[in-house]
């Protein structure tokens, strides 16, 4: 007889969620799988033939040597699954879909609470969602998202222009978002982000920002400042009228949280402003022309992103924006309370003991920062650009890295040195590096004979499916995974994912590979 409680628990629920590390759907229990599922994706009763979905009962399971099977429909198969092979609790999904150039991570909670952290800069990320709610069909009501702008890079905010604006012509529901949460600066008129000025500790420091929480942007001079960013979020109000944006930064005396449930929390570590003539200001990380004029803004832009902590049991994702070599040295300062760049000059200089001692002093500090950078799984900041520390990477020290990276640009991202450096500075004998690129490995657009295929579904089809990395976890176990571009049968059984496996070991105390 199957499992009464378990059974009656699902039944109410009415969904439930694959185990780890994997699961497979079968034609009949346990002959032809068709399916392969993956740790956290959603299983429900299959459909009725007149609409809507069955009940889970009795009458829909079946027992075969020794184990109870049960009917389910998932990833829009329907077929058998072993009943042990579906647990109750919904777990921690990131998935840092294939933007393109730039970074676009889509979330879900434990508790069924969505986010979209950065999007993009074109439709991928619009195209990932159209497929995954089914934005153009009749399906279950759809959640309310929380946005994150990371910083005012288009390869990071343009895609949400798409999503927070009305419904395109084809598509049949609208995405509701209840927060944006940015990082408050904004890029005017040619290459202006806001007024410079000198601190008493003779460093640089942008004080011009939309500091708002929850209040309605006040813009002086839209018409003449022709930000597209700016823009873009009063546009967002407007469509929105009960969206709250939210100047996002780093107390260093407290804990800044952004979101928090029964399971996890996700924690704001950057950035960091410095009081400055009683104003918080952000440090210019930019050179300046010789007459003190404002040339080049993209360090500072970029070095202030939002960077998120994901923590949920012992893993902890962290989420690195754009930042660079200066913010990451501005970091470490910030939390190792100590002049890394003075530091790194003075090792370089020292000769002996001297030298033995400094290197010491420095390696106390990235021990400092590692209480609050260490991740298991990081987002590689910048696409994998070589424009940052080995001291920050050391800080990090993860098992695995994601890099979000796109064809047809000018960067060569991933750059061959971080790929090294990744590797060098990562925890284990064979650290985990995957690029959204090269899970890929075909072209972002393909074209396509629209007579014979309406929309863009091909194009949808190559993004959303074989360039994504996937995370699951539930703090204890997780897995990392992406789509084969081909499924083969192993042992019998289809093969759709490529997974990597971390498992927590008490007695080591740590992440281990499986």
């Amino acid at each position: 007889m199957p499992p009464t409680n378990q059974l009656q628990q699902l039944a109410a629920q009415g969904r439930g969620f694959v185990v780890f590390p994997d699961a497979r759907i079968y034609k009949e229990p346990g002959k032809g799988s068709i399916q392969h599922l993956i740790f956290g994706d959603f299983v429900s009763p299959p459909k009725k033939k007149g609409g809507g979905y069955l009940k889970w009962t009795k009458n829909l399971t079946k027992e075969v040597n020794g184990k109870t099977w049960i009917q389910v429909r998932s990833r829009q198969t329907d077929g058998w699954m072993r009943l042990d092979d579906i647990q109750l609790k919904r777990v921690l999904e990131v998935n840092f879909v294939d933007i393109g150039q730039g970074d676009g991570c889509h979330m879900v909670t434990p508790a069924d609470e969505h986010f979209i952290i950065d999007a993009g800069i074109g439709d991928n990320m619009y195209r990932f969602l159209r497929w995954r709610y089914n934005l153009n069909g009749k399906a279950t009501k759809l959640p309310k998202f929380q946005a994150v702008v990371s910083h005012p890079d288009e390869d990071h905010w343009k895609g949400f222009e798409l999503l927070l604006s009305k419904p395109p012509k084809d598509q049949k529901r609208q995405i509701k978002f209840d927060k944006l949460y940015h990082n408050g600066i904004v890029q005017r008129t040619g290459s202006s982000i806001g007024n410079v000025v000198e601190g008493p500790n003779g460093k640089l420091y942008l004080e011009e920002f939309i500091l708002n929480q929850g209040g309605v942007i006040e813009v002086l001079d839209i018409e003449n400042t022709k930000s597209r960013y700016e823009t873009f979020l009063i546009k967002a109000l407007e469509n929105f009228p009960d969206l709250k944006l939210e100047t996002t930064w780093k107390d260093l005396k407290k804990k800044n949280i952004m979101y928090k449930d029964e399971q996890m929390f996700m924690e704001v570590v950057a950035p960091v402003p410095e009081k400055i003539n009683n104003k918080l200001c952000l440090q210019w990380f930019d050179p300046l022309e010789k007459n003190g004029s404002v040339k080049q803004i993209g360090k500072t832009k970029n070095g202030h992103s939002i960077v998120l902590m994901v923590n949920i049991g012992k893993m902890k994702i962290m989420l690195g924006g754009d930042l660079n070599s200066k913010s990451a040295d501005h970091l470490m300062e910030q939390y190792g309370k100590c002049d890394i760049r003075q530091l790194r000059i003075d090792i370089e200089n020292a000769k002996g003991n001297k030298k033995i001692s400094l290197q010491k002093q420095l390696n106390n500090v990235i021990e400092d920062c590692r209480k609050i950078f260490q991740a298991e799984i990081a987002k590689s900041c910048h696409h994998g650009s070589h424009d940052i520390t080995n001291e920050f990477m050391q800080a990090i020290n993860p098992i695995a890295t994601v890099i979000s990276s796109g064809d047809e640009e000018s960067h060569c991202h991933p750059r061959p040195e971080t790929l090294g450096a990744i590797g060098k500075f990562s925890r284990g004998d064979r650290p985990l590096i995957y690029s959204t690129e090269l899970a890929r490995s075909s072209k972002e657009f393909i074209e396509i004979n629209t007579k014979l295929l309406k929309g863009d579904k091909v194009k949808q089809k190559i993004v959303t499916t074989y360039g994504m990395i996937s995370v699951r976890t539930d703090g204890k176990r997780a897995i990392i995974c992406q789509k084969l571009e081909k499924n083969r049968s192993q042992f019998g059984l289809i093969v759709k994912w490529h997974i990597d496996k971390l498992v927590w070991n008490d007695e080591r105390g740590e992440f281990v590979t499986l």
